[in-house]
């Protein structure tokens, strides 16, 4: 995972630690581009959850293998009984919530990713608050795992369509952080404060004040870093190269790209461009460039059993030294495949950081999963069937196991 898609508001904070299948990046030497495959079974982790419950098992040892299973039923396509897995999981665990707080609230979180490939908009919300308030409740409201779950409610504004929301809770934990202290999470809020304002600036690239506000986010991250920072440095001048290249500013990415390369590149994907969406169209689904979404006139396909059964495409491809994209390739599908051109010219149109591998290496392989969703409407009116909103969502996430790490931990 790169770094600013760990930080975008449509990414998921959710580490996997079992796959029905994992694709581990290789450093090989030599032409042969080899793919190691490992993976627990779902069969086993259904083994390993029963046995556990039926024995009665401590509490973090039921959320770690409720987790794990949930993991593995949701790459395997079954969303809906990934989700049931982790709810039932919350139903048995949350009396120990002062007992194991940060595995309770993971399953929170893992919840939180479920409801939003599923569209259920309330349960995401829900989620990420009791992700804040048990880590509240139990460690202390300055505990800086706390700071970083409130600006995960923040994420969730954001994403629900409350920038203003999102920015003042950004803000917030800016404040708090810095007054105790914690200066990566103040700047890992004050990022998240430029996210906004590049948001702002992408829905009007014609506003003189969004552009200004935004570009005064990344000047101040990167000529007013705070202490123990350079990785948000790093991603606000990736930003900053972004806006730059869109402004037709010349010299802007291939600047930043001399710069990675002559720091010996870099040991992880850092994705520095990206063409958006191409307009493309399934079946009345055309993509808006740019934002991930699919907009529809028909009415039928937007009912609550039109989506039951998620719409989900996994994607493999090399990073090669150079930071350039190659082979790829879809891995596993289901639904409809009309989409599926649009995703896989997206991550053709991509430039990465030049790599820190052997010049002999094929480079770093990557897997995605892309989930065509839609959110259920707040309210529908005539009818008891619950209605999706005519907006379908692409959610992402990274499946490349060496790349769940979160840039900030929550664990201590």
């Amino acid at each position: 995972m790169n770094l600013l898609d760990k930080l975008s508001f449509g990414s998921s904070a959710w580490v996997l630690t079992a796959l029905v299948f994992s694709v581990t990046p290789v450093h090989a030497q030599g032409d042969d581009d080899q793919i190691t495959v490992t993976g627990t079974p779902i069969e086993e982790s259904t083994i390993a959850l029963q046995k556990c419950i039926d024995e009665g098992c401590p509490p973090e040892q039921d959320i770690a293998l409720s987790i794990a299973h949930a993991e593995n039923q949701f790459i395997a396509g079954q969303y809906k009984n990934s989700e049931a897995t982790l709810s039932r999981s919350i139903r048995r665990n949350r009396q120990f919530k002062a007992s194991v707080p940060v595995p309770l609230s993971n399953l929170y979180r893992s919840s939180g990713v479920i409801a939003e490939h599923l569209g259920e908009a309330n349960d995401y919300r829900r989620a990420t608050l009791n992700v804040r308030d048990v880590l509240k409740d139990t460690l202390g409201k300055n505990d800086r795992r706390v700071l970083l779950a409130d600006a995960e409610v923040g994420d969730s504004r954001a994403k629900l369509g409350f920038p203003d929301e999102a920015q003042r809770k950004y803000e917030n934990v800016e404040k708090r952080a810095l007054e105790l202290g914690h200066t990566r999470v103040a700047s890992f809020a004050r990022l998240r404060q430029a996210m906004v304002r590049n948001a702002e600036w992408n829905a009007s690239k014609n506003s003189v004040s969004a552009l200004r506000r935004l570009e005064d986010a990344l000047s101040q991250l990167i000529n007013e870093p705070l202490e123990d920072s350079e990785d948000f440095v790093l991603v606000a001048r990736v930003m900053k190269a972004r806006v730059d290249r869109e402004l037709g500013r010349p010299g802007a990415t291939d600047a930043i790209i001399e710069s990675f390369r002559a720091m010996g590149g870099t040991d992880m994907p850092t994705l520095l461009f990206q063409e958006p969406f191409a307009r493309v169209s399934r079946g009345g689904f055309p993509i808006k460039p740019g934002l991930g979404i699919f907009q529809s006139n028909d009415v039928e396909r937007d009912t609550t059993l039109a989506l039951n059964k998620p719409r989900f495409v996994d994607v493999g491809f090399w990073i090669r030294k150079d930071g350039t994209t190659e082979e790829a390739e879809i891995l596993r599908s289901q639904g409809p495949e009309g989409w599926h051109d649009a995703v896989i010219s997206n991550i053709a149109s991509r430039r990465y950081a030049p790599l820190s591998v052997d010049a002999t290496s094929p480079g770093i392989f990557q897997v995605e999963r892309y989930t065509m969703t839609a959110r259920f409407a707040a309210h529908t009116t005539g009818t008891r069937i619950r209605r999706r909103e005519p907006g379908f969502r692409i959610e992402k996430l990274d499946l490349t196991p060496e790349n769940t790490e979160e840039l900030i931990s929550t664990e201590g």
